[in-house]
């Protein structure tokens, strides 16, 4: 057996139409299923099958999925036997096909599975999940010691004594961990609750300014004036107490908006304010009024959520996000840190498939692919991860399908390949994945998707909420289609959602019919859709949707690009042409564009006919932004064009219809919801009849993608099971059966308060901390994370009614709606809540606060806001079951009518201090209401 090598003809010259219509049907044809070795006529063997379950030994065969009954043999107990496994099969039998099973269960790694094929090829093999995201392989380690900090003697003076008793601390050395890594980057990280926490920092949200520059090496570039030396002046007093730090380090976009540095301080003078950071300094220096922010700063854990590593001693230290109080509340959001730097390396493998597992808690990439043919990675979730989801290094037609990429400390996925010289393709497909909440660590440069190379494809996924791109790409004939792109660039201006630059060989790549939306850029101070930046040349941007972008098809002096047929609204300006080559950025033609240029055979045979415009490129006033072609487009409402004069000449404008925005209401079929289908084409028909109908039906994921199924941490899964069979069914509540007996014992050893406020529901009441928030009530909080409506009335004889609540709290939903509930069953569910208390507690008021928007389950809203109005129908319907809602939704949104980020954790799901300082303004008036009218 061989893998299948997916080979595709190059596209012809970028502006010409057949390229596209010819070249885009086979590419979605090959992304519409990877063929099956039944498919292209070959017989597998009979698969070799080997089990991992958590009740397994690595010692034994790995041959049944069970222990035998004298526990001699059965499954293995991680993956680590299967490098030889597979070199024995392959040994025993060259054609052999391997499937290795992992049963539902949490699997950490003490080294990655590397996979070397270099001597034998061809053979399949799959590693697989039993069911669907349930078995977890981590390359960390969950830290099960910890004290209270007020349990420790030898506390540094630099922690605060205000967080002291809400910090706990572990011994790593005692859990055999001693390589911690830098904290610039690719260093230990702590988890927990599913979330990456916070190495302490100031200010714990967003950044401070740097006063002034010392100009101990002044330059000014652009007429902006900055200093090469990394030494600034600091206002806040604040800072002084840095100096004391073992290992501080800041993080900052020094100069431009678009590049960042982790530095380590060298120094702190308090009476000067100057902060000094360690070489090697930034390369394009430092200024006045640029952003930063202070991390791995002891003296700076002082909020929920904050931890530090005193990598001298191993000593960890931790504020939990919720209220914890004891070690084995603190145990139940499984705190874990990273420890390998990746999870599978596979290299010169043929035909292998990774498919429905969870990967998370690495230093570094998760799954690496190299020079590997036909091998696939699907359905599953990488998150929780230091550096990149998926890295795909030379081969031909690895395929990423069906996927969600979260909470990376840098890029999605990378693909290279191919071999430009030759324009021989690559193939690589990158298909129907949800990649969001990405760059964590490094922000800049490190996109949703990374292409390289020839002919990698970029089909069909949604990329969204990151700091910088969601797509950038090198090399030639790529295809960029059917994707949703939107609030990218969320930390950098001078930036592109879709980038590339400097370079006139980089030709042929396709940009079609894709959805931007919602990107302006840091401060909302503007950015790029599509950024053909410093020349880049022979791009087609074709048939997309742009709305409200900042400058969303934008030329910067490149040459033969098209923008042809998309559908711009509100975006200012549509359109940007310039012709930097011919001024400020002049020196780059003989220097760089040139010398690229030369690198490839551009004068070959093969080339020339392929991009005959650049045969006498050298000839034919280089600097000039010759060729690019703007036709057919439609733009509605903000503005039009920004054209460099000096460019003018040399573009190609026609046939392009500008109308106002008074017009959208009248043209498009629901503005309010983005459906920017046309009412009538006939205006369309009667003003620029050449103008292409786009494909709306085929944007983005859809319902019943694999990567929309809605986000759930791992843990959560596993502790349900559910198959596919059971996916709408209830969860059953007696999976919580341990955290309400904690409940139980906490009560018995520190009895509970009279009649208090009481708070119950899903993990958004959990990580409430309601003493601090109703400093001047009476409350008790009794939520348990991840829980539906039914599990809470399924325990309320035990967490609500022993405490005869003078009022009721109550948040749930969220969940029951992410798990398949349809709003009528949750309505129902919340019903059945009411009853249940009413049995016990006749006249407690119950304030329902409503499901929130979030950014993690936006596309559920519809769903979320009819739920919503049924139950606050149901409140208003029934006065004597005295009920109040508490409406969240509008307060919760932006100016875009999106969630707002800043009133959510780095998971786009809970609540930030932000987020909760909100509710609590939200539901203070329902309560004290409530309070005035029971008195």
């Amino acid at each position: 057996m061989r893998g299948l090598a997916i080979e595709r003809s190059a596209p012809t010259v970028v502006g010409r139409r057949v390229a596209v219509k010819a070249w885009l049907p086979f590419v979605l044809a090959i992304a519409a299923g990877f063929p099956t070795l039944a498919e292209v006529g070959e017989k597998p063997s009979p698969a070799v099958r080997f089990y991992v379950a958590e009740n397994g030994h690595d010692q034994w065969s790995g041959g049944t999925p069970e222990p035998d009954t004298n526990r001699t043999d059965g499954p293995w107990r991680s993956l680590a036997p299967l490098a030889d496994a597979v070199e024995n099969c392959l040994r025993e039998n060259p054609a052999a096909a391997i499937e290795v099973i992992v049963r539902p269960g949490r699997y950490e790694l003490s080294s990655p599975v590397v996979l070397k094929f270099s001597q034998r090829k061809g053979n399949r093999l799959v590693i697989r999940g039993e069911q669907p995201l349930t078995a977890l392989i981590s390359g960390g380690r969950r830290i099960m010691k910890w004290v209270p900090a007020t349990a420790v003697n030898d506390l540094p003076s630099q922690l605060p004594a205000e967080s002291r008793p809400h910090v706990f601390v572990a011994e790593l050395r005692d859990s055999g961990i001693g390589d911690y890594g830098s904290p610039g980057g690719g260093g230990i990280e702590l988890y927990y609750q599913d979330a990456p926490m916070t190495l302490a920092r100031w200010p714990n949200e967003g950044f401070v300014k740097i006063v002034d520059v010392l100009n101990e090496q002044p330059f000014k570039t652009h007429g902006i004036a900055g200093d090469k030396v990394g030494k600034f002046i600091y206002e806040e007093s604040r800072q002084d107490r840095w100096q004391w730090e073992k290992d501080p380090w800041v993080h900052g976009y020094w100069f431009w908006d678009w590049s960042d540095q982790r530095h380590a301080i060298q120094s702190v003078d308090p009476e000067k304010h100057i902060i000094t950071v360690k070489p090697p300094y930034h390369n394009y220096g430092y200024r006045k009024g640029q952003w930063y922010y202070g991390f791995n700063l002891l003296c700076e854990l002082d909020a929920p959520g904050e931890w530090y590593l005193d990598r001298e001693q191993g000593r960890l230290y931790f504020w939990p996000p919720n209220s914890v109080k004891t070690v084995s509340e603190l145990l139940e959001g499984q705190p874990t840190v990273s420890c390998l730097d990746s999870l599978i390396e596979i290299s010169d493998g043929e035909n292998v498939e990774i498919a429905n597992l969870v990967l998370a808690h690495t230093r570094g990439t998760a799954i690496r692919l190299v020079n590997c043919k036909g091998c696939r990675v699907s359905n599953s979730q990488l998150y929780l991860l230091g550096g990149w989801g998926i890295a795909i290094q030379g081969g031909q037609g690895c395929h990423v399908n069906g996927c969600q990429l979260r909470l990376l400390g840098e890029g999605g996925i990378s693909a290279t390949g191919g071999d430009r010289p030759s324009l021989t393709s690559a193939g690589h497909i990158i298909e129907e994945n949800e990649i969001s909440h990405y760059g964590r660590i490094h922000p800049m440069y490190r996109a949703g998707v990374s292409i390289g190379g020839v002919g990698q494809s970029v089909i069909r996924n949604h990329i969204h909420h990151a700091p910088h791109q969601a797509v950038g790409f090198s090399g030639n004939n790529h295809l960029i289609a059917f994707n949703e792109i939107d609030h990218v660039c969320l930390e950098s201006n001078d930036a592109g959602a879709i980038y590339a630059g400097r370079d006139w060989t980089m030709r042929g790549t396709q940009i079609v019919s894709n959805y931007f939306h919602h990107i302006s850029g840091f401060e909302d101070r503007g950015c790029m859709g599509v950024y053909l930046d410093d020349m880049f040349c022979g791009t087609a941007i074709r048939k997309n949707v742009f709305y409200r972008v900042t400058r969303a098809a934008f030329i910067g002096g490149g040459r033969d690009n098209l923008v042809e047929n998309n559908l711009f609204i509100e975006c200012r300006p549509a359109v940007h042409v310039d012709a930097r080559a011919m001024g400020w950025a002049s020196y780059h033609v003989d220097t760089t564009m040139t010398e690229r240029l030369k690198a490839m055979p551009f004068e070959s045979p093969l080339w020339q006919s392929t991009y005959p415009e650049l045969v006498r490129i050298l000839q034919d006033e280089p600097a000039a932004p010759k060729g690019n072609v703007i036709r057919v487009n439609i733009c509605v409402g903000g503005t039009w064009e920004n054209i460099e004069g000096k460019a003018r000449p040399y573009l190609r404008m026609e046939k392009n219809l500008v109308l106002p925005g008074e017009a959208i209401n009248d043209l498009f079929v629901d503005p309010n919801a983005e459906d920017w289908r046309f009412k009538t084409n006939d205006r369309i028909r009667q003003e620029l009849p050449e103008f292409e109908t786009i494909e709306f039906d085929k944007i983005g994921l859809k319902a019943g993608d694999k990567a929309t199924s809605e986000y759930r941490p791992y843990r959560l899964i596993l502790a349900s099971q559910q198959t596919s069979s059971e996916k709408r069914q209830p969860s059953s509540p007696t999976r919580w059966e341990a955290t309400i007996a904690k409940f139980e014992e906490k009560d018995r050893q520190e009895p509970p308060p009279k009649d208090p406020v009481l708070f119950v529901g899903s993990s958004s009441i959990v990580r409430w901390d309601v003493p601090r928030w109703f400093p001047d009530m009476v409350t008790l909080n009794r939520g348990f994370g991840g829980s539906q409506i039914h599990e809470v009335t399924f325990y309320a004889d035990r967490i609500v009614s022993p405490y005869r609540p003078k009022l009721i709290v109550f948040y749930a939903g969220d969940n029951d709606i992410a798990s398949g509930a349809t709003p009528d069953e949750v309505l129902d569910r919340f019903q059945h809540f009411v009853r249940k208390v009413r049995e016990s507690c006749p006249s407690a008021p119950i304030v329902f606060i409503s499901i929130k928007p979030s950014l993690a389950r936006w596309h559920l809203i519809d769903s979320i806001r009819r739920v919503n109005r049924m139950i606050q129908d149901f409140c208003q319907n029934h006065p004597d079951l005295k009920l109040s809602f508490v409406d969240v939704d509008q307060a919760m949104l932006g100016e875009d009518g999106k969630p707002r980020p800043e009133l959510f954790v780095k998971d786009g799901l809970h609540l930030s201090e932000e987020g909760y300082r909100l509710w609590t303004q939200l539901l203070r008036p329902v309560i004290d209401a409530q309070h005035k009218e029971k008195q």
